[in-house]
């Protein structure tokens, strides 16, 4: 098991990329600090140095200090061969141990499956070829979990797979500059079991606030069908039917879930920017109107409400709004 793996808090060393050979001391932090107060005329600089990882601006128009890097496998989890190329596997502290602890949590509620990780973001964060986002360490490709016509587990290959409103797989989906494989698409269908106690660890985990995952909308009623029908809590059901959105501005992500987590509050003091809406907030949910509140007397019938307002039967006022990846 990866050192990062073990809990939150405990997903630091062993990946920490520094800068030459030191580490911080207190004192040069100290001094750095001082140095950046005293030359931004009292105002901490964007430069200022705590030790740790930091995202810079926005997803879209950002950087990376300080990376991260997820080692290429670990519990649960691998980064495919023609996504290795990208060097693509950095990001913030927080980020990076999400995805490791969510995809070993799944491992062990659900054995045998393997997640695949595609990009976060490049070492530095910035521009890339491949994403209009992914440029401050704060987002995660993941591709969707699949098994076969037995019900077994597939161990991710050389492509992603394109799943169709049913959730049977219909196209290869390579990586960008790769060809799809020269054979027909397998027969293989969307996991929900594993997808949703993905989602589920995601969104529960201690360690990071996710904002967004975006997801193609008729995936994500399955999912939400396999969280009712297995007595999911309603409270971790409307907390995904606010975090689980279909873009409005890119691929519909019918291959892969794109993760976002929100900036973590150290490193808005050095110029992380959020965008979208304020954050969620558990107790928001019990003083919401009907139908979307605590209003319905039993849980299965606050899940229903839920599952009908994932499948269209009800007004969208969460899933599909017009939202930017």
């Amino acid at each position: 098991m990866h050192s990062l793996q073990r809990g939150s808090g405990e997903d630091r060393e062993g990946v920490r990329l520094i800068a030459g050979k030191w580490r911080r001391s207190p004192a040069i932090l100290i001094a750095a600090s001082v140095v950046a107060t005293v030359g931004g005329g009292g105002c901490a600089s964007v430069f200022a140095e705590d030790g740790t990882s930091a995202s810079l601006g926005t997803t879209s128009e950002g950087a990376l200090r300080d990376p991260v890097m997820l080692p290429i496998s670990g519990d649960g989890y691998v980064v495919p061969a023609h996504w290795l190329p990208r060097n693509s596997n950095y990001g913030t502290e927080e980020l990076v141990g999400l995805v490791a602890r969510s995809t070993r949590l799944v491992d062990d509620q659900v054995p045998g499956g393997i997640a695949a990780i595609g990009d976060l973001s490049r070492r530095g964060g910035g521009a890339s070829i491949e994403h209009k986002s992914h440029r401050s360490g704060r987002d995660a490709d993941i591709f969707y979990y699949a098994v076969d016509e037995g019900g077994r587990p597939v161990v991710p290959g050389e492509a992603m797979l394109r799943f169709n409103a049913e959730g049977r797989a219909v196209h290869w989906s390579p990586a960008r500059g790769e060809k799809a494989p020269n054979r027909p698409v397998p027969r293989h269908r969307f996991d929900t079991k594993r997808n949703w106690a993905l989602v589920r660890a995601l969104i529960e985990d201690p360690g990071a606030e996710v904002q967004w995952i975006f997801i193609q909308h008729n995936l994500a009623a399955l999912l939400f069908r396999e969280a009712v029908a297995s007595g999911e809590d309603p409270a971790v059901l409307a907390r995904a039917a606010y975090v689980l959105r279909e873009p409005s501005d890119a691929e519909p992500h019918d291959d892969h879930m794109h993760v976002r987590i929100y900036c973590d509050a150290r490193d808005r003091t050095f110029g992380c920017v959020d965008k979208g809406p304020v954050r969620w907030l558990k107790k928001a949910w019990k003083y919401m109107a009907p139908p979307f509140g605590r209003a319905p007397s039993r849980p299965e019938d606050a899940a229903w409400t839920l599952l009908k307002t994932m499948t269209g039967e009800l007004p969208p006022l969460f899933f599909r709004a017009p939202l930017t990846s």
